[in-house]
């Protein structure tokens, strides 16, 4: 009962532009009480400083991808700080796939719950286990990818050792057997 009587504190993560307006609407309808705090790019802050549906911007910087490395380990800590109710990760496609990074930022804000929304305006509850197993799954690829990459490097000069050796010996025993 004591979470329902304060004000809930939203952090919202803008990745998706498109779904941005429509999901604060959603937010506020369920939450009407609630504080939205949104994570965005520097060169929207001022747009979204205007927006009335928004409390307060925080802003990431201008990179092109959101990230908890990119965010910096000082802002997180300030986000961790400021105990948010809910981190709400926007998608631009329904399946939610390609935006872990996202995903992994909401959780690293140590909200309470996490929501993936999608352009239908459906979301998803995430936990930490499923933001998790989202962010193997997208990396798993490109790990592998590495892997396989580094496995034929290593036969790679394994195999040209090998005929390098192969190649020093029949010369020695060839310059034996002229002797």
């Amino acid at each position: 009962m004591e979470a329902s009587a304060r004000k809930r504190k939203i952090l919202v993560i803008r990745s998706a532009t498109r779904i941005l307006n429509p999901t604060l609407q959603a937010l506020k309808k369920e939450f009407p009480d609630c504080g939205i705090t949104v994570l965005a790019p520097e060169s929207v802050k001022d747009a979204l400083e205007q927006d009335p549906l928004v409390d307060e911007v925080l802003t990431i910087g201008n990179h092109c991808r959101f990230s908890v490395l990119n965010y910096g380990i000082g802002n997180l800590r300030n986000l961790r700080r400021r105990r948010f109710d809910l981190a709400v990760s926007l998608y631009n496609i329904d399946s939610g796939k390609g935006y872990s990074n996202i995903d992994f930022l909401a959780w690293a804000s140590r909200a309470a719950s996490i929501r993936g929304y999608n352009p239908r305006g459906v979301y998803a509850d995430l936990s930490g286990g499923k933001v998790f197993r989202k962010f193997l799954l997208e990396k798993t690829s490109f790990l592998i990818t590495l892997a396989n990459l580094a496995a034929t490097a290593v036969l790679f000069a394994l195999i040209t050792l090998g005929l390098l050796g192969e190649w020093c010996v029949r010369k020695c025993t060839a310059s034996a057997r002229q002797t």
